[in-house]
This record gives structure tokens, sequence and C-alpha cells, in this order.
């Protein structure tokens, strides 16, 4: 059986995605024939991470431009539709993130217009928004959460034309109605596959480094998250789905299995960093760690960066993981107002001065780190914003060589209590297409999504642009910010924070028929404060017009 899959890249980030990678690896490895149509290097004429990052001042600038050779979107579906001519899959599938959802869904559109192929979409925004996704005309089934396993049963169904009533996780219509099938448990980490790697164009591997190019490998140690972000899609995948059925999310690849797969990837790429994509690299047991120390050294000794929780690091960890050579760590902090972190984010109870000596102990182990923040959030003030840029100010001064803090937008993606809120209050310009409904329109991190009452667009966007100047103290901290106000005295009464209060628990999948179902509860129970949050429908303006003002 063929099968295209569809990696519809627009913004020209490049690496290789774990997800659809294994997903092209089990069916090439139950004998099905695979190819890729991947848009990266012609849908973008740069990367458009680097080059923010290069004028946030975080990174050396590497030119970039000649991996790329940017086509018309018109030129890339008449090349999208060629593909199919030549290949004639038996089924299209993408792999979809909310950014480029528009634009994988023009890709698919125009397959659906030309040939009867079936078409399953899969990756997290479908599995977050279930029912919005499959009223897509352009999609006839998705496939929700994990889907090595589902996978492989959908292609046997459509091989051998029988129905797709035993296919798990896949959601579809019949007779006009749509329905969800029983869920298959997660797999063991280490039964799944090494990946194939063949798919992919050498360019993917290439990684900007300190002003270099490096040869990189992109690996998972671990899969999900024990914390409740309201920001992050984790807290879906511990709520979203019957653990009866599923199993739970957070698990771990032994350390045996990952230092196999890296060293027979590496003996053919000779990596020169290996970078992993665990939300919390280090949230595991203390002997996984130290086994995984010593072998690194021993057996792999090859350079890695990761992305784990400041609570996670310790006087007894990070000189290991310099030993065994991690040279960079990734930290989410998110903001600077201990309040906003604890009451509105839900990101755990760690100080900023927890964040401050996680900062101190890296750079005094010679270990590189990025502090991650972000500025948009509803209910957020410029004085938060403030106490987010003082105390990277602190962490920025501990080692400028080594330490470094990134800025970017709140965006309110399907599937986190951010877009439940947000949608909830009418502070996002909502989809009403077919396939789209309920989702942010034109979400992206690189700009604010969020009308905030609280400040203009313009001036998110000023503080996002002067924050590197801020910290390094380039540009004086208003001198009516210098105090902060643990308290918030300026945000009390406030009558956003119950819909926080309301999504306590977490955040719920979209039903495009019922877009704000907490707040009509609230009207009917007579809490009528909620009415009071400025939004804009109650501001009578769009989106366009807050840019504007």
């Amino acid at each position: 059986m063929k099968i295209l899959f569809l990696y519809p890249n627009h913004e020209g980030y490049f690496r290789v995605p774990i997800g659809i990678t294994l997903i092209m690896t089990v069916c090439k490895n139950a004998g099905h024939d695979v190819e890729l149509f991947d848009t990266t290097f012609i849908a973008s004429e740069d990367n458009v991470d680097t080059l923010v990052r290069e004028k946030a001042k975080l990174t050396k600038p590497i030119p970039m431009d000649a991996m790329f050779n940017k086509h018309t979107q018109g030129e890339i579906i008449d090349l999208w539709l060629k593909k199919i001519e030549d290949f004639k899959p038996d089924l299209i599938a993408a792999s979809i993130l909310e950014d480029a959802y528009k634009f994988a869904d023009a890709i698919l559109g125009a397959a659906k217009n030309k040939f009867d192929i079936p078409i399953v979409a899969g990756g997290v925004t479908p599995t977050m928004s279930p029912l919005v996704c499959i009223e897509n005309p352009n999609i006839d089934m998705i496939i929700l959460n994990e889907g090595e396993v589902a996978f492989l049963e959908l292609c046997k169904a459509v091989e051998k034309k029988i129905s797709y009533e035993d296919v798990p996780n896949l959601v579809w219509t019949k007779d006009g109605k749509v329905k969800k099938n029983k869920l298959t448990k997660y797999m063991d980490m280490d039964k799944l596959p090494n990946q194939r790697l063949e798919f992919w164009n050498e360019k993917h591997f290439m990684k900007p480094y300190d002003g270099k190019m490096l040869m990189s490998g992109n690996f998972e140690m671990s899969r999900g998250c024990m914390h409740k972000c309201h920001y992050c899609f984790n807290r879906y995948m511990q709520i979203g789905f019957d653990k009866e059925q599923v199993g739970a999310y957070r698990r771990n690849k032994s350390v045996d299995t990952i230092i196999r797969e890296v060293l027979e990837h590496d003996k053919k790429l000779n990596f020169e960093i290996i970078l992993f994509s665990d939300d919390n690299f280090l949230g595991r047991s203390f002997s996984e760690m130290e086994e995984f120390y010593e072998r690194w050294e021993k057996e792999v000794k090859i350079p890695y960066w990761i992305n784990t929780c400041i609570e996670t690091l310790n006087e007894e960890n990070v000189p290991k993981l310099k030993k065994s050579k991690c040279i960079g760590i990734g930290i989410g902090m998110e903001t600077g107002s201990e309040w906003v972190r604890r009451n509105i984010l839900l990101k755990g109870k760690m100080t900023n001065e927890m964040y401050v000596e996680g900062f101190r102990l890296m750079a005094k182990n010679k270990i590189r780190s990025t502090c991650n923040v972000m500025i948009g959030f509803p209910g957020e003030y410029e004085e938060d914003v403030f106490d987010t840029i003082k105390v990277n100010k602190t962490i920025r001064s501990i080692d400028k060589e080594l330490t470094s803090c990134a800025m970017s937008f709140v965006a309110p993606y399907a599937g986190t209590v951010m877009h439940n809120i947000s949608v909830e209050l009418g502070l996002i310009e909502v989809n009403d297409k077919p396939g789209f409904r309920g989702l942010c329109k034109d979400i992206s991190m690189l700009k604010p999504n969020i009308y905030n009452p609280n400040m203009s667009w313009k001036r998110m966007i000023e503080l996002r642009d002067n924050f590197t100047d801020y910290i390094n103290g380039d540009l004086p901290i208003p001198e009516k910010y210098l105090k902060s106000d643990p308290d918030r005295k300026y945000a009390i009464g406030d009558p956003i924070y119950e819909m926080y209060t309301a999504y306590k628990q977490g955040p719920k999948s979209i039903n495009p028929k019922s877009l704000t179902p907490e707040r009509d509860k609230m009207i009917k129970n007579g809490n009528l404060d909620i009415l009071k949050v400025p939004s804009l429908t109650n501001k009578k303006i769009n989106i366009r017009d807050y840019h504007n003002y």
C-alpha cells in the first residue's frame, strides 16, 4: 500500500520532527511504500524562528537563506499535485500544528478537489480539537493521540476496504454522524522502533548553534510532563483521555534504548550535537539519571541540549550533566510574577529565587542556559511584565556569555486553558469556517494574539522588542516599576480571574456548537460580573482595530 505524508511547515524551522517520523517508520517497517512531501525549504525564504532570535540578540547570526528556495503557494500546490499523480498513493496523511493549519488546509483542499483519495490528519491540533477538525471537508478521518499503533490499523482497513469500526483512536463520519472509536493503550516507549531518518532532506539535521551549523540529532527519552500548566497541551494529555483505556501519558524510554538508538544513527550521520525533545528531561528517578550520566559519558560522548524544570536542578546533578557533555539547558519560567505563575499558569510553587539560584548553578558549571518567558496572558498587567523583566535582568547578569533570556507571545492554542478562557471571554478573534470553528485566527507566538484591556497591542510589541535591552541594562526600568507589589493591589477585583477558577481542573476540547459553556453557566447562575471583562465583543472592536489602538 502507498502512503503519502504531508509535512506542511511554512516558517522554515528545520529539524526532524519525531512524531511524524515514527509514524512513517512503523509504516515502512510494516512493508508499506512511504513517501513524504515536505514544504520546509520551499514555503519560506529563511528560518523565521532563527531570524527572530537573531533580532533579539539571542544568537550569533548565520546566513541561511541559501538553504531555501521559496515558492508561491500556487507553485507548492502544483508540485504537490504532481507528486500525487506520480506516486498514486492509496492514503494521504498530514501532521498538523495549529500555526500551519490554514496552509495545510489549502494543500489538502487541492488534493481533495482533484483526487478521490482518503485523507487522514493527526498531530496536536486534530488531537486537541477533533470535533472541530472533522468538520473540515478536506479531512476524512482523524487519528487521535499517539498514532504508532492506530495508524497501522487504519492502513489495514484502507488496504482491505473494510469498515473503520475497529480502528483505534479514529474519529470519522458515518451516515453524517461523527464517530469516535475506542482508544488504544500508549505504547511502551522501549517498544517504539528506531526512527528511520531517510525520509528527510539532510538540511533538517543542521542546527544553528553559537555562530556555527552543527550536525544534529533529535531524540526523545520521555513523553509528557507532571506539571499542570494552563498554557501547555500536556495538561490536556493528562486529563483529556480515559486512563483506563490509554494508561499514563507521562512515561520514559530506558537509558539502554536511547543510547542504542543514538549510537546507531551516529554511525552514519556523525552527530555534533543531540537535541532532546523532552519537556522535563530530569523528571525521572535518580538511579536512571545516574545510569544516563555514566553511560553517555563513556559510550556516546556527544554534546547534548535538554529542556527541564528548574526544581529538577541541584548541586549534585548539574556537575554530572556537565561531565556527561550537557552543553545547554532550556528552562521555562514563563513569567517573573510569582502570583501569575501560581494562580494563572498553575505552574507550581517555584519562587523567583529558585530560578535565579538554578541559573547560577548552571553558570557555575559552565553550562549554557536559556530562560524562556512569555507576554500576553489574559489578566496580565504591565506591572507583571516588569516583574518578568527584573528577574530576567538578574539572571542575565549572572554570566552574559552563558546565560540568555528569551520572550515570546502567549499563543492560545486549542487544548489549553489559555484558549478556553480567551474564547469564553471574547479575547481572541475566533474562526467560524467549518474545520476551524473556535480556533484562534492567525495564531502565532511572534505577535500578540489575545486582547488585553490592561495593555495595548503596541505596548506589548514594544515590551517584547525591548526585552533584551531591558535585561542587558541598555534601557532603564521605569521608576514606577522598580518596586514589585506581591499582593498585586492593581489587579484586585478583576473579574477575569473567576474564569481561571472555572478551568482550574484543566482545559476542555472545543465543541464548535458551544464555545462558551462556563460563561453561559455563570450568567445562568446570576454571576454577571463576568460581563464586566472588557472584550473584543463588548468593546465593539475587532483584533485589527486593537492592533491600531
